[in-house]
């Protein structure tokens, strides 16, 4: 704290001549019309297109990179059957057509006989009268179980060709 005075130092240089300029130059730097802002601005303009030319100059160096890589990717699928890789739009519309055409072949779902329809019809109307109670329509329920099993049994046989065991 005490060791060093509170007062600032001088530095005074001997021997050295003051700069001088020509008047020519401190003429043209008073009578230049640009200020430090322009002179802000003008430079930001600057670094603005160098760098969107920098940018420019990146994007087509990637598209060119880009290009190369595909041209090397389907020289690449050319040379190892990329066709069942990359299917044409013919071929995958003829796997639909055959597709479609196998679905077409496939059974169409019945409509449900008049035993099956009456038990749902029963089931419904009395759960509609004992909407409060829903469990007096037991009978109702069981008759429709037993109707739809019967049905079942009826499409395995037609499809399978024999009867699944009862216990199912």
């Amino acid at each position: 704290m005490g060791s060093g005075s509170s007062k600032p130092t001088e530095h005074v240089f001997y021997g050295e001549t003051p700069v001088r300029f020509s008047n020519d130059l401190v003429e043209s730097l008073q009578s230049s019309s640009e200020s430090d802002s322009t002179r802000e601005k003008a430079l930001e303009l600057h670094i603005q297109s160098r760098v969107e030319s920098e940018l420019q100059r990146l994007q087509s160096r990637e598209s060119q990179i880009l290009n190369d890589l595909e041209a090397k990717l389907s020289a690449e699928d050319k040379e190892h059957g990329g066709a069942e890789k990359n299917p044409g739009r013919e071929k995958v519309q003829k796997e639909i057509d055959v597709l479609r055409r196998r679905l077409d072949a496939m059974p169409k779902l019945m409509g449900l006989d008049k035993d099956v329809e009456n038990a749902r019809e029963s089931v419904v109307k009395c759960l509609r009268l004992n909407d409060r109670t829903p469990l007096d329509c037991y009978k109702e329920v069981d008759n429709f179980k037993a109707q739809t099993r019967r049905l079942e049994r009826q499409f395995v046989v037609r499809t399978v060709g024999r009867d699944f065991p009862r216990g199912h």
